[in-house]
This record gives structure tokens, C-alpha cells and sequence, in this order.
């Protein structure tokens, strides 16, 4: 599976529109596309310039940015904090070749080039398709590592690039629970928190509890169930993860395991 093209694994990244930013355009604009949703989903943003291709941001970038430049995080551009990249994929190329950049990068977005023009964006719940069908889903979950509701907004944002996590969960008696990397950074960008920096420094942000944001319900499967069931589930963009037990499951889980 992994010597087919990534046109041919992936052909619905052809008819959607590119998302993608300039090197100039201010953090506010970019940090948008990555954490509004499922209105609008992205799992990363493509830079160019001029058509020419600059580097990739993904959430895990905007998160180091802002726990680094604090109260002035917004004062950057979009290109300040994008990781640089000369060269995307081809669509012609093998997935492997993006399964191996997604591995060694821990990021699994990259854009895609046909006749050298970047036309697409390819990211790793665009192959939940293609992901092995014939396993027992439990097999591929991780175990939880579950935090507090009164964890602090700071500290939650810390808690995530150090554990490299984009899903924060906590275990209520109804089940699990989970608020992930889109809606901190939805409550960063709102008025209310962008206030509060204003008035008290960014410190203020560990005075408000997860809790303040509110949390998903978690989706459940039972422990029996194939990875055919966990792709279909995935696929909704409105559940990027599975709860089995005490363990989770992710699109990265499902395709990169």
C-alpha cells in the first residue's frame, strides 16, 4: 500500500481548495484557520510566496510561539513562525515518502505539488481511508495520560508541546472527556482572553481553569471493534479522537501504527 502514489491514496486533496498563507500575513489571520472548527478544519497551513513555497505551520508551532513571546505573541507574521520548506511532495511520489516525512517530522501535514505547483495539502485524516481495516482498534490506541479541569490555560498549552499531545482528557463519571489543541487556541484568539492579557499579562491566562473551556464528550467504542469502525468514526471532523477503555485513539494512531 505504502508504493502507491499519494494521488492515487489520497484523491480527494484535489478537489478542495488550498489553504495557505503569506510570509506577511499577520498571526491573527493565520492562527484562525488552525483553531476555528469543524466550520473550518486545517491541520496545518502552507506558506507561499508569490506562489513559491516557504514552509508549513501547524498548531504545534503557534503553541511554542505563544508560550515564548507571551502578551506580544500576536505581534508576529505568519512567516516568523512557520517552519521552513523548500521542497513538498510530489503527487506522483509513493506515500511512503510522506509517511516517512509525517514520522521523522511528528508532523503530519505537507503540502503537494503536481508539475511543480503546489496545488494541495495533504494530511494524515486524509489516508484514514487507505489505513489498515483488519486490526482490533485497541491494538493501535495509547494510554491516557489524563489532567485536571482546573489545570490552568498556560500550563495546559505547556502540558501539550512537552508531551507532544493534542488532546487533553479528563475522566468524569459518565466517561471520558477531552478539550483538544483547536479549542485552547480558539479561546487564545477570543476577545475575553485577549482582554485579559490586556489588563493583567499573560499570566493571567493560568488564573482561568480548563474548565472555563468547554469540553467535549468523548466518543467510545467498545474494545472488540476493528480499525474499519475507528477510520469510519474519524473521518467526521467533529471527532478527532476514540476513547477505548482507559486508552485513546487518534488519526495517527490508525495510520502511522
Amino acid at each position: 500500500m505504502q508504493d502507491i502514489s499519494i494521488k492515487a491514496a489520497a484523491p480527494q486533496i484535489f478537489r478542495r481548495p488550498l489553504l495557505y498563507v503569506s510570509p506577511a500575513d499577520s498571526l491573527f489571520h493565520a492562527a484562525t484557520f488552525l483553531a476555528v472548527g469543524p466550520q473550518i478544519y486545517a491541520d496545518g497551513l502552507v506558506v507561499l510566496d508569490a506562489g513559491r513555497l516557504v514552509g508549513r505551520i501547524g498548531g504545534k508551532h503557534l503553541a511554542k510561539h505563544i508560550l515564548w513571546k507571551k502578551e506580544r505573541w500576536l505581534d508576529a507574521s505568519a512567516g516568523e513562525i512557520g517552519e521552513p520548506l523548500e521542497k513538498p511532495l510530489d503527487a506522483d511520489s509513493p506515500l511512503k515518502d510522506a509517511l516517512s516525512m509525517f514520522s521523522e517530522t511528528r508532523f503530519a501535514f505537507m503540502p503537494v505539488a503536481t508539475g511543480g505547483k503546489i496545488v494541495a495539502s495533504l494530511s494524515i485524516r486524509d489516508l484514514l481511508g487507505i489505513a489498515d481495516k483488519t486490526r482490533k482498534a485497541v491494538q493501535l490506541a495509547s494510554p491516557i495520560t489524563a489532567v485536571q479541569e482546573n489545570m490552568g490555560v498556560v500550563e495546559a498549552l505547556r502540558f501539550m508541546v512537552d508531551k507532544a499531545v493534542r488532546n487533553l482528557v479528563t475522566m468524569r463519571p459518565d466517561g471520558p472527556y477531552f478539550i483538544n489543541d483547536r479549542r485552547v487556541l480558539e479561546f487564545l484568539l477570543s476577545h475575553e482572553a485577549r482582554q485579559l492579557v490586556q489588563e493583567r499579562g499573560f499570566s493571567a491566562l493560568d488564573d482561568v481553569p480548563l474548565s472555563h473551556i468547554e469540553f467535549y464528550k468523548g466518543r467510545v467504542m467498545n474494545p472488540d471493534e476493528s480499525t474499519s469502525t475507528a477510520a469510519s468514526l474519524l473521518s467526521d471532523v467533529c471527532t478527532p479522537c476514540i476513547f477505548i477503555g482507559y486508552k485513546i485513539l487518534t488519526p495517527w494512531d490508525l495510520v502511522m501504527k
